[in-house]
């Protein structure tokens, strides 16, 4: 038994078997098991196995093991709840019975503006800590390359280009970070994804002439790509999700899939280019400039 698998068989025995996972998932650091009792957890145990890091109570049941390992973790525990799926005896139903009482009461308990409030901008941004990651240990790379090009400690000629593709590879995340959130912030909220992303990139202005601007209503400069920053996209999704939840009540099952995403997207799409742009812009420019003052 390797070291992935010892960990996944001790949580399973800790949390009262795997016939006790109703289901599980992982994030980044974290193995998130939703289970039917929770009186069978041995919180103490679980703390003691060898590669956990700590344990949150929340809605799910979360184990801390870190990057890297959790995923390799989740891979073992899911072969032991689906070897062990066959065999579940005949408590099951009324484990899982009392499992959905005991989170129904928490879910409720844990359900404050506040905390909703940060979970929703948890399941917004974590999922883009890897792409975070990555592309800025990229970037980094292709730092150190060009300040070896300027030092002339590496031949321009050839690292160059070098410098080029790991910049564009580094740019796929931050050039077009709206739109990541704004499918992400739609999942969320409760739109579609697609029109999320959409939204998230109507705030980059693309296609925009240098010498054919679109002017702010409230000063009239030009608007910038990306002026508002995610607070826009955020601010904008969230009123696509209300204003996509009252058409689908309205127009009728047979246009809907025509109708609703056009009229969705061109009535949010100019409030967020002539409206909540230049609002969220100028919150960020005021925040800037209060936060320079101090």
């Amino acid at each position: 038994m390797d070291k992935y698998q010892r960990i996944a068989s001790e949580i399973a025995d800790a949390i009262g078997g795997t016939d006790n996972v109703v289901s599980y998932t992982n994030c980044m650091t974290r193995l998130r098991v939703n289970v039917a009792d929770r009186s069978l957890i041995n919180e103490d145990q679980v703390k003691k196995i060898n590669g956990v890091l700590g344990t949150v109570d929340d809605e799910t049941y979360q184990i801390i093991l870190g990057p890297g390992t959790v995923t390799k973790v989740a891979e073992q525990f899911g072969h032991l709840k689906n070897s062990s799926s066959g065999k579940q005896g005949t408590s099951s139903a009324a484990l899982k019975e009392k499992g959905s009482d005991l989170k129904a009461e928490l879910k409720k308990k844990n359900n404050t503006p506040f905390k909703n409030f940060l979970r929703k901008v948890g399941n917004i941004f974590i999922p883009l800590i890897p792409a975070f990651v990555g592309a800025g240990l990229i970037a980094g790379i292709a730092s150190i390359l060009l300040n070896n090009i300027t030092a002339q400690n590496l031949d321009a000629a050839t690292w160059s280009q070098y410098v080029t593709v790991l910049n564009v590879i580094k740019n796929a995340i931050f050039a077009y970070l709206a739109i990541y959130v704004g499918i992400n912030a739609a999942k969320e909220f409760g739109a579609t994804p697609s029109l999320g992303g959409v939204i998230g990139g109507v705030t980059l202005l693309t296609g925009i002439l240098p010498d054919q601007p679109i002017k702010n209503i409230f000063n009239g400069d030009p608007l910038a790509p990306g002026q508002g920053g995610i607070i826009g996209v955020l601010l904008a999704v969230y009123l696509l999700s209300l204003l996509e939840k009252q058409l689908r009540k309205v127009i009728p099952d047979s246009l809907d899939i025509i109708i609703t995403p056009m009229i969705a997207l061109l009535v949010v799409g100019l409030l967020t280019i002539f409206f909540i742009m230049p609002f969220a812009g100028f919150i960020s420019d005021n925040l800037i400039g209060a936060i320079n003052w101090i």
